[in-house]
């Protein structure tokens, strides 16, 4: 429904984990609206460390990016590095076009 569409958006923009994935390298007034998930680490790996969203350009149009990492003997803080690298490549991408 439009209610349940706009509540979940809502959700998604607020989102105050994983500050230093896909919102790690962008403005701080760019509008996300993600998830993003962490398998945790066991045996010194982990599994996963994920983010996926909807970026608002300051034009008012958007790219849609997820970035998963896994397999990773890495910790959290470089993972999180990666996924906000790769999310300020494309904003830097989309930002000249």
């Amino acid at each position: 429904s439009p209610e349940s569409h706009a509540f979940l958006f809502t959700t998604l923009k607020e989102t105050t984990t994983g500050k230093g994935k896909i919102r790690g390298q962008l403005p701080e007034e760019a509008v996300v609206a993600h998830k993003t998930g962490f398998s945790g680490k066991q045996n010194g790996v982990i599994a996963a460390s994920n983010d996926i969203g909807i970026v608002f350009l300051p034009d008012n149009s958007y790219f849609y990016i997820s970035i998963f990492v896994n397999d990773s003997q890495e910790d959290e803080a470089v993972n999180q590095e990666i996924i906000a690298e790769i999310t300020k490549l494309a904003w830097d991408y989309f930002q000249s076009k």
